[in-house]
C-alpha cells in the first residue's frame, strides 16, 4: 500500500505533522501532499492529542534550528488542530492501559511507550494505518500498517 492509493481510516503521526509546518524542510511539500488527504473522498485523517503535545518540544527545541518561539509553536499547533477534516482523537485511561498491556508484551521501555499509546488509540478506534517517518517503530504491532511517505 502506498500514500497514492490510500483509503478508509488514516492516523497521522507528529514528524508528518511538524514537517508540514516547516517551509524550509525538504518534507515540507510531501507532509502538506499528505495533510491534503483530508480532503479525499473514501480517506478519513486522524490525529491524537498526544500528536499535538508532541509537537511542541520538537518545534522549540534543538532538532528545529532555529528553534520555535513558544507562541509560534503554539500557533502551528492550533492551526493544525483546527484543520478541517482532520479529526483530533482524544486520549483515555483504558487507552493507557491498552498502552501498557502492549509495552509489557512487546517489551518495550522508556520513551518508546508513546508510539504504544498511538498505537492502542489506533487500535481501539479502528485505524489500521499510520503514515510516519518511524515506520520500524510501528512494523511489528498486529493490526497496524505503517507507510512511511518520505520513503
Amino acid at each position: 500500500m502506498t500514500v497514492e492509493n490510500l483509503a478508509g481510516r488514516v492516523l497521522v503521526d507528529t514528524n508528518v505533522l511538524i514537517y508540514a509546518t516547516l517551509a524550509a524542510d525538504r518534507r515540507h511539500q510531501r507532509a502538506q501532499e499528505i495533510l491534503a488527504l483530508r480532503n479525499r473522498a473514501g480517506v478519513d485523517l486522524f490525529i491524537s492529542v498526544q500528536n499535538l503535545a508532541e509537537m511542541y518540544p520538537n518545534l522549540t527545541g534543538p532538532k528545529n534550528q532555529p528553534p520555535d518561539s513558544p507562541a509560534l509553536a503554539r500557533e502551528k499547533i492550533q492551526a493544525i488542530s483546527r484543520l478541517r477534516g482532520l479529526t483530533v482523537l482524544p486520549l483515555t485511561l483504558d487507552g493507557v492501559h491498552r498502552a501498557l498491556d502492549l509495552c509489557v508484551t512487546g517489551g518495550i521501555t522508556r520513551q518508546k511507550y508513546f508510539d504504544q499509546q498511538l498505537a492502542a488509540l489506533m487500535l481501539r478506534e479502528d485505524i489500521p494505518v499510520i503514515l510516519t517517518e518511524n515506520d520500524k517503530d510501528f512494523s511489528s504491532i498486529e493490526g497496524i500498517t505503517p507507510i512511511n511517505p518520505f520513503a
